[in-house]
């Protein structure tokens, strides 16, 4: 029963984790990994100085201080891994999204005049609600009025292009209007999925209790050696710590150092603060 109510409490805690190190601050979280490794680099030493004189045999701490490290390696690499794919497909669904937001403006001068410039306004404004929304990054509360902002355009743009189509249901320019219009849409979507996908707490969790187990094993070893090599795990923590702070900067975009570009929906707006062209004369 006890067994089955830790793991029960496992994903708490791990949730508990991740937002614990989603409210810190990429130098904070910088420092606190590098207190908690040192804390277990000089706790190690000091069980290691313990066990010495009780334990003769090497082999099988060698064995397990080389898997420990091995793991770090190996969940430092897939966490980096996903993080840079993760960041990269942020960037491609922003590109996307202007694109799209950008080819409807286009596309407006399809409407008759009046519907025009009410459309041309409003995709004004959605292009600064979708701007503000992709530099609030991950963080839930900061995204909540841009969204709902978003929301609110969307549903006047589509009844307003609805109300274009049923004025002239023989028309073939108001479907290519309404066509794009679908598909930056849908790229608000993909937008909030996309940044909604960060690695999970549990994994961090993991990566970072593997870490400090190293640390530990580390300082146990230094140990069995007679002597704490300052030197060596400082080179050790710092390199691990500005690791995973690499992982947390690239996972949590427009909060650190490593920012997801917003430079094209920022073009776009700029392209719709420009005076709405008029109606298509030409066709």
């Amino acid at each position: 029963m006890r067994a089955q109510k830790l793991t029960a409490h496992a994903p708490r805690h791990a949730a508990h984790f991740a937002v614990m190190l989603n409210d810190m601050t990429i130098v904070s979280a910088t420092v606190a990994v590098l207190l908690l490794i040192g804390l277990f680099g000089v706790g190690g030493f000091a069980f290691g100085r313990y066990m010495r004189d009780r334990d003769k045999d090497d082999a099988p701490f060698g064995v397990i201080q080389a898997a420990a490290f091995g793991l770090v390696g190996l969940l430092l690499g897939f966490s980096f891994s996903l993080a840079v794919s993760r960041f990269d497909q942020r960037r491609e669904i922003t590109v996307q999204e202007a694109n799209a937001i950008g080819t409807t403006a286009l596309r407006v001068p399809l409407l008759d005049a009046a519907d025009g410039r009410k459309m041309w306004g409003l995709l004004r404004a959605y292009s600064v609600a979708r701007l503000d929304f992709a530099k609030a990054g991950t963080r839930p509360n900061a995204r909540e009025e841009p969204g709902s902002r978003s929301h609110t355009l969307q549903v006047k743009m589509w009844a307003l292009a609805m109300r274009a189509a049923a004025k002239d249901p023989h028309s073939t320019m108001v479907p290519l209007f309404i066509q794009t219009l679908n598909n930056a849409i849908d790229m608000a979507g993909e937008q909030a999925a996309a940044l909604n996908a960060v690695i999970p707490g549990a994994v961090l969790a993991i990566v970072v209790g593997v870490i400090l187990l190293a640390a530990a094993l580390l300082g146990a070893d230094f140990a069995r050696l007679g002597r704490f090599e300052i030197g060596p795990f400082v080179l050790f923590a710092g390199m691990l710590a500005l690791t995973l702070a690499t992982i947390l900067d690239l996972d949590r975009p427009q909060r650190g150092y490593i920012r997801v570009p917003v430079t094209p929906l920022q073009d776009v707006v700029q392209e719709l603060e420009l005076p709405y062209p008029g109606p298509a004369s030409a066709h």
